[in-house]
């Protein structure tokens, strides 16, 4: 597994998330001076959605680059089995 592949797709996808949650925040809540919500939880609720954009995006595009390099690694190992000229899994 290579785990920089998972931390660099985590990381990315992180930043798009909070971006994300950036835009979600000023579309539901444009008027900053102007509160829509009377109590304290929403608020400030606006103000963490970047936060948890960010948190949704690098656990969705870790999770992805894991999918992806298993399937990679499972198609791979199934070729091997498949090709009879091919060495044994250990003597490259």
């Amino acid at each position: 597994m290579n785990w920089r592949l998972v931390s660099f797709a985590a990381v990315v996808t992180a930043v798009l998330g909070g971006l994300t949650g950036i835009t979600f925040s000023y579309l539901g809540q444009p008027d900053v001076g102007r509160f829509r919500y009377e109590s304290g939880f929403y608020r400030s609720l606006y103000r963490s959605y970047p936060l948890i954009g960010a948190g949704l995006g690098a656990a969705i595009g870790g999770g992805f680059a894991v999918i992806s390099q298993s399937t990679r690694r499972r198609s791979e190992s199934l070729r091997r089995r498949e090709d009879p000229l091919s060495p044994p899994p250990g003597r490259r």
